[in-house]
């Protein structure tokens, strides 16, 4: 959510997403006090939740609100989730066929209501400084073959994704996982408030990792960190190993020396 207080401006206002789905409440609260609403339902990032139908089919908002579809056709152990604008229908849906297609194709796209997109469509000229023709005629036969939904990608996201699982149990024991039923991270609990330090200390034992407050506002989540599963089993395995080992380290004084890594 966001609320602007001038110009180019806003003030960004969290709603949390906990163990047990988003709390309708506090979304529709904030909605009240916002400008624009940001959601993503399907496969949360960095959490990996998809929110319930019953929560998208009594959810509205009093704000504008854009819908992050990017994940939708990664679904991994349940059905793809319906459109969240099917019950919030002034909603406007953006996606990507970056994630379900191949990650060098970066088409995107926009659903919403025709005036909006009328609207984007005159106010898209002055900002964009060049269509990629090629890839979009690419990207429009794709999707008419109904190519987002490949079996054979989901499979490939699942075996290492249960590899990264098994490997938290058994190098990091005390770390808290959920398993996400789509998308393509983890988002892992540690016991103590460590992650910016562990971020420092991983990459002196060959890994790195993103620390959990990237993810949120005024320091939120130093208990947390985001484990994408897009490498092979036996990489993320090794990365576990060492990430286990910096831990070890931090446990017993030792301090690290990088900045914690934009993104991993």
């Amino acid at each position: 959510m966001s609320k602007i207080t001038g110009k180019l401006h806003a003030r960004l206002l969290p709603v949390a997403v906990t163990s047990s789905g988003w709390d309708t409440e506090q979304l529709q609260a904030a909605g009240q006090a916002a400008n624009l609403g940001y959601l993503i339902p399907d496969f949360h990032n960095p959490t990996g939740m998809c929110m319930p139908t019953s929560v998208r089919q009594k959810l509205e908002l009093a704000c504008p609100t854009v819908v992050d579809e990017t994940m939708t056709d990664l679904a991994l152990d349940v059905p793809s989730p319906e459109p969240l604008a099917l019950h919030m229908p002034a909603a406007v849906s953006i996606g990507s066929v970056s994630k379900s297609i191949w990650g060098g194709l970066r088409i995107g796209w926009i659903r919403a209501l025709p005036s909006l997109l009328e609207r984007v469509e005159q106010a898209r000229p002055t900002t964009d400084l060049g269509t990629p023709v090629v890839e979009q005629l690419a990207t429009a036969v794709l999707l008419n073959e109904h190519q987002t939904r490949r079996p054979d990608t989901l499979q490939q996201l699942r075996s290492p994704r249960d590899a990264l699982r098994q490997a938290l149990t058994e190098h990091l024991p005390d770390i808290h996982a959920l398993q996400p039923a789509g998308g393509v991270t983890l988002w892992a609990t540690f016991p103590g408030p460590v992650s910016s330090r562990l971020a420092a200390m991983a990459p002196d034992h060959g890994v790195t990792i993103a620390a959990g407050p990237r993810f949120g506002i005024g320091g939120a989540f130093e208990r947390n960190i985001r484990l994408p599963y897009t490498l092979p089993s036996s990489q993320l395995i090794q990365a576990i190993r060492r990430l286990a080992q910096a831990e070890q380290a931090l446990a017993q004084g030792a301090t690290g020396t990088h900045a914690p890594a934009p993104i991993a």
